[in-house]
């Protein structure tokens, strides 16, 4: 029994590459929950309704059919600067602890996972890490 709204909250979802996990770790809603919301079995409460939107940058009207455009909720939020974060980071552990709490907070997928790694390790190299012979490491 899907609506025009299970429907349009799987696709704003989807468009911004989303899991239904990575939502729930963004809004605290259960992935079982948004499930249910996806399929037409339940409906979210209006505050639910608005962290969603807020979240797809979308519209409500644009999820529950009031208009068929999109657009962007007017208020955006501003999006983290991961690589600014990670980068200002003075050592390779304080980056990859940014990395840590990064993967925790906002469930980056592997590749920022990795993108941001690599960053980290382009600025600092292995020069700062202690204990480890630099002689195995090439850097490619």
């Amino acid at each position: 029994m899907s609506s025009l709204l299970s429907i349009r909250l799987k696709m704003a979802r989807e468009a911004k590459h989303l899991t239904q996990v990575q939502v729930k770790c963004l809004t605290n809603i259960n992935n079982k929950t948004l499930s249910g919301y996806e399929k037409g079995v339940s409906e979210p409460d209006i505050d639910t309704l608005i962290t969603l939107a807020n979240l797809y940058e979308t519209s409500i009207d644009y999820l529950v059919g009031k208009t068929d455009e999109p657009t962007p909720h007017p208020i955006k939020k501003e999006k983290p600067g991961f690589e600014e974060y990670v980068l200002s980071a003075p050592t390779l552990e304080d980056a990859a602890q940014r990395i840590a709490e990064l993967q925790n907070k906002y469930c980056i997928d592997r590749e920022t996972f990795i993108r941001l790694s690599e960053i980290a390790y382009d600025k600092h190299g292995l020069s700062q890490v202690k204990g480890i012979d630099k002689t195995f490491y090439i850097k490619k």
